[in-house]
């Protein structure tokens, strides 16, 4: 929206209650702003535009093919924590080595079990979901937290769920861009740069030594997608940056969903990423810490 993008630039917040205040009124654009595919930009360091779905798979693959871009990403990638439906993925050194670790977990018993929910337990925790509001954050923030519901309109599956090796790959392929700095975190930083930043302020990815209780990569599987959230963190401190504390703290999460279709083997239903004309589009939430008032 370019008239609130607008406004968010040329705002002046007098106080941190301030800016709580805007980004509540706000709270529907702040949680909803469409980023492209990073194939479509050339966000990869490379010119593109393409459209297609050929296009976008060899954007892909070019990118995966630059040793350069793939070792960076891979360092970038063992820097966070990311956990497949609530399991920690091991770090991987390689791509190979990653599709393996991912592979592993998809297939796993206790994946298995996740997906061959009855239609029953699937209802049921569809309307545990009604009562609670969607969103792109998860509870790492404070926020809602999506990761244990599956959607209601998932059909039933008696049968023993797989996922397709190709689906691996594609999801260490999409790993790889979301870890990279230059993929869904330079989108999340840009934009809060953006819109937060100005002469006066510097926006500052957040280095914490703390402990993280959850992953700060999820990948989130059910029958019918696979989403990708990845979260941050930005301090905004007041020129110039020394040792002071940060004015404000704005967390993000950055959410790509892959459609999936089922194909039935006999017993076993296979899972397969289906392309969409979405496919590749993201969304960014931006929110601020939680800040507690404290009165005199």
């Amino acid at each position: 929206d370019r008239d609130l993008r607008f406004f968010f630039k040329n705002a002046v917040f007098h106080s941190v209650g301030h800016i709580l205040d805007v980004c509540r009124d706000e709270r529907g654009f702040l949680d909803n702003i469409a980023l492209p595919p990073p194939w479509k930009e050339g966000v990869f360091g490379k010119a593109s535009g393409g459209n297609s779905n050929k296009d976008m798979d060899e954007a892909i693959n070019n990118y995966c093919s630059d040793a350069a871009l793939v070792s960076q990403a891979l360092r970038d990638l063992r820097r966070e924590v990311i956990t497949v439906n609530g399991q920690i993925l091991s770090p991987a050194h390689s791509v190979p080595e990653l599709a393996e670790y991912l592979g592993q977990i998809l297939n796993s018993n206790q994946m298995k079990k996740s997906l061959g929910e009855t239609k029953g337990s699937i209802m049921r925790n569809s309307r545990r979901r009604l009562k609670k509001r969607i969103s792109n954050y998860t509870s790492d923030f404070g926020l809602e937290s999506e990761s244990e519901f599956f959607s209601g309109g998932e059909s039933d599956s008696s049968g023993a769920s797989k996922i397709d090796v190709g689906l691996v790959d594609v999801l260490a392929r999409r790993l790889l861009i979301a870890a990279s700095r230059t993929g869904a975190g330079g989108d999340a930083y840009f934009v809060v740069r953006d819109l937060f930043g100005g002469d006066e302020v510097e926006v500052v990815p957040h280095h914490s030594s703390g402990r993280v209780n959850q992953g700060t990569i999820e990948i989130i599987v059910r029958m019918t997608s696979a989403i990708i959230k990845s979260h941050a963190k930005f301090d905004i401190f007041a020129k110039p940056c020394g040792d002071s504390d940060p004015l404000i703290q704005f967390h993000t999460t950055t959410t790509e969903t892959l459609t999936l279709q089922q194909s039935v083997d006999g017993s076993t239903v296979l899972l397969k990423e289906k392309k969409t004309k979405m496919t590749g589009w993201r969304t960014l939430a931006i929110r601020p810490a939680y800040y507690e008032k404290i009165t005199a």
